[in-house]
């Protein structure tokens, strides 16, 4: 059950619309709603004039110098940038491993189907030879 704190705990971090907060805390966030709908109100109507201001406040831009400083001091902790995955090298060799596999797939395919096409023929050439010739039978009459 939700009480007065966690609900202005809620609004607090996810603002005034319930629709973006945590999915597992909106039932009972309705429910404290319900129950409490002018204290409930109050804490929404609070929330929204925040995220009223928040949404008209100009977005900070990090200056070029900023971010100099900031990959700097990681450089020197250590740290390095990511890699794209296509530019790193096992990326390139997990996906030559997959190529490489579906190749063989491919040549054993053609193998096997090759091998069965010549008994396929070969079992027609033996039992058109076991046929016999219209020339071989007698006419009877």
């Amino acid at each position: 059950m939700m009480d007065d704190i966690r609900f202005q705990d809620l609004a607090d971090a996810w603002g005034g619309d319930t629709r973006r907060w945590p999915e597992a805390e909106r039932a009972s966030a309705e429910a404290f709603r319900a129950t409490h709908a002018d204290r409930a109100a109050a804490i929404l109507t609070e929330a929204q004039g925040l995220d009223v201001l928040l949404d008209r406040a100009p977005r900070a831009e990090a200056s070029a110098h900023l971010r100099a400083r900031v990959i700097a001091s990681a450089e020197a902790a250590g740290l390095r940038p990511r890699q794209p995955l296509f530019t790193r090298p096992a990326a390139w060799l997990s996906g030559a491993g997959w190529a490489a596999a579906c190749a063989a797939g491919v040549l054993f395919g053609v193998q096997m189907t090759q091998g069965l096409h010549a008994q396929l023929q070969a079992d027609s050439v033996l039992y058109q030879a076991s046929i016999p010739a219209y020339d071989d039978l007698e006419v009877l009459g």
